[in-house]
């Protein structure tokens, strides 16, 4: 398992602090009733979506006009039928960014024509994915540190 307080530290030297509050993290589950994984909270207390990585990530949070995580999963929950187990994180051009609440891959990164299919986990297109938010996260940070030219 990754080290998240490495995480946190990469991610501070580059953009500071911006966490959620555990009572915001709570009230997502409750909304969208499902249990965030352990290293998606531990990771939403220093960073709580925006731009990492090359990509615009939905708001961790409930409120305020940002698109975020609650609002963005009940529509395509509507639109596509994404079942409960799948979280919408982002939606970059022509794809869609999901984290899966129940079991491996624990993110997937799919073309958007494969949006229907996400439940089926059956793609037209293979889908990239990491096995742990914190893997998809690090690979984020590598990202950002690249364009940056910080990378260690």
């Amino acid at each position: 398992m990754l080290d998240i307080n490495g995480l946190e530290v990469r991610y501070a030297k580059i953009h500071g602090g911006e966490g959620c509050q555990p009572d915001v993290l709570l009230s997502i589950e409750k909304l969208l009733g499902v249990k965030l994984p352990s290293d998606f909270v531990a990771i939403a207390k220093f960073y709580s979506g925006g731009l990492l990585g090359g990509i615009s990530h939905h708001d961790v949070g409930i409120d305020g006009d940002a698109t975020n995580i609650v609002r963005e999963t009940f529509r395509l929950r509507q639109a596509v039928d994404l079942t409960p187990e799948f979280i919408v994180l982002a939606e970059p051009s022509e794809s869609l960014v999901v984290l899966h609440i129940c079991g491996e891959p624990a993110v997937i990164w799919c073309d958007s024509v494969d949006a229907m299919n996400i439940s089926l986990m059956a793609y037209e297109n293979p889908p990239n994915y990491w096995f742990s938010y914190a893997s998809f996260f690090s690979h984020l940070l590598d990202q950002e540190e690249l364009e940056r030219g910080v990378a260690e």
